[in-house]
């Protein structure tokens, strides 16, 4: 007999919160969600190569506005058009594009790649790998912590945080799938160290590889992976014997990272003759000598900890983390808020708060557990208060959701006085339009990003 637990039952109840979300609002009804914004470009390899065997794209221009509108391409000195993002998260769609497609017919849909049964693949491709993170998160938390500060740490993130907007509205962004593979990328590493086992390392190196195909500055996890279990310089010595008694099995791992992107590699080179491309040419660019790391933690625009409060337990939790990731987290967290908030666009477009971080959260675990873990343990009363705190923030995560959905918290352009003058209210006050306070793009890329 299967023995349920309190985590268990945490998962179970955060997939029936967000799904139940999912399945009320079915936006992937409306031909003009899903596929839409940065996902045309994610998606796109998929339509261009099994459906239309054309990755040069020029198929595009003989479509009608259905499909020739959903196909964005950059020109290369070359004049050859290519996909702006890399093709890491068409590998996630691809699984249930297939079967979409296959069915598509069966249903009286066009199988052109852009009709319904297509727009649904990519919201239960998400709905699939925020299940497998939400499991392999699961399993490392119960490796250091007991099952009610597991439960509680599983149900926060998965509903007390940005992440559930990018499973019910934004279904097609890299977010969700990045925080299932970074996540297995920890558990995986954990396990590596704890037998060092070929396959777990291949494991690891076909994820990293994955991993950066969906976002390049997604590398950084591999400083969990270097830093993990050290915690004193003769534990870096250590570190240093084991890679090299092992080098061969690292050397493995390092070939199948590459061998998961030479398909990007492939693609550049077919379309625009060189082996690497840097799509991002239009003077986007990173400011690593003015990262706006203050607006990108608290600002009203797009703070990170305001919008997604939950995380401030994160920060805490440094202070009680387990010895085996205290520097590996610390480290990771500081670079990764310094690249972050570099980019010239530290606010991130329209998006609902700091949404890189998103992917991240299966490690933010750690610190989070770690704060709730010391409390459960000090005082049941600071116990409660935890655990009011939460249930507020995670009322406050699914209504500003909803906000943000319908207008009311604006996708970039929100100001002090418009975030408060919305605050838990269903309708937007009378001004609330003129007082936004919108971003010159231009401006930004040139240095000026004060906002």
């Amino acid at each position: 007999m299967v023995k349920v637990s309190l985590s268990h039952i945490s998962i179970v109840s955060s997939l029936l919160i967000v799904f139940s979300i999912v399945f009320a609002t079915k936006y992937w009804r409306d031909d003009k969600e899903i596929i839409s914004n940065d996902i045309i470009s994610y998606y796109a390899y998929l339509p261009a190569i099994f459906i239309y065997q054309d990755i040069s794209l020029q198929f595009a221009e003989k479509q009608n506005d259905d499909v020739r509108l959903k196909i964005w391409y950059q020109i290369a000195e070359n004049n050859g058009k290519v996909i702006k993002t890399t093709m890491g998260v068409s590998f996630c769609y691809l699984p249930m594009f297939v079967i979409a497609h296959q069915l598509a017919p069966a249903f009286g849909y066009v199988p052109n790649g852009y009709t319904l049964p297509y727009r649904l693949s990519i919201v239960l491709s998400a709905m699939l790998f925020f299940t497998i993170g939400l499991v392999y998160l699961r399993h490392i938390l119960l490796r250091f912590y007991n099952e009610v500060t597991t439960a509680i740490t599983l149900f926060g993130v998965a509903v007390g945080t940005n992440i559930v907007n990018y499973v019910v509205f934004e279904s097609g962004m890299g977010h969700v799938f990045s925080f299932a593979l970074i996540t297995m990328f920890v558990h995986f590493t954990i396990k590596w160290y704890e037998r060092q086992s070929n396959k777990s390392l291949l494991l690891l190196g076909t994820l990293g590889g994955l991993i950066v195909l969906i976002r390049p500055t997604n590398i950084l996890i591999v400083l969990f992976f270097l830093l993990y279990g050290i915690n004193s310089f003769a534990a870096i010595k250590t570190r240093l014997l084991l890679f090299v008694f092992k080098w061969k099995q690292v050397a493995c791992a390092v070939l199948c990272a590459f061998l998961v992107l030479v398909p990007q590699l492939l693609y550049w080179k077919y379309n625009t003759g060189n082996w690497v491309f840097f799509s991002y040419s239009d003077n986007e660019h990173f400011f690593f000598n003015d990262p706006k790391i203050i607006g990108g933690l608290f600002s009203y625009r797009k703070g990170w900890l305001l919008y997604t409060p939950f995380m401030v337990f994160a920060f805490i939790g440094l202070l009680f983390n387990k010895k085996e990731v205290r520097g590996a987290i610390l480290v990771l967290l500081a670079l990764l808020i310094y690249v972050t908030f570099s980019w010239w666009s530290w606010w991130y477009g329209g998006s609902f708060g700091a949404r890189p971080f998103i992917d991240f959260y299966g490690v933010f675990a750690f610190p989070i557990a770690a704060f709730i873990g010391y409390v459960i343990q000090k005082s049941r009363w600071l116990t409660i208060g935890i655990l009011v705190i939460t249930t507020f923030f995670i009322y406050l995560n699914l209504f500003q959701a909803y906000q943000y959905r319908n207008g009311l918290l604006h996708y970039c352009a929100t100001t002090k006085k418009t975030y408060w003058g919305n605050f838990l209210k269903t309708k937007s006050y009378d001004t609330y339009w003129e007082d936004l306070i919108e971003i010159d793009n231009e401006a930004a890329k040139n240095g000026e990003r004060d906002y």
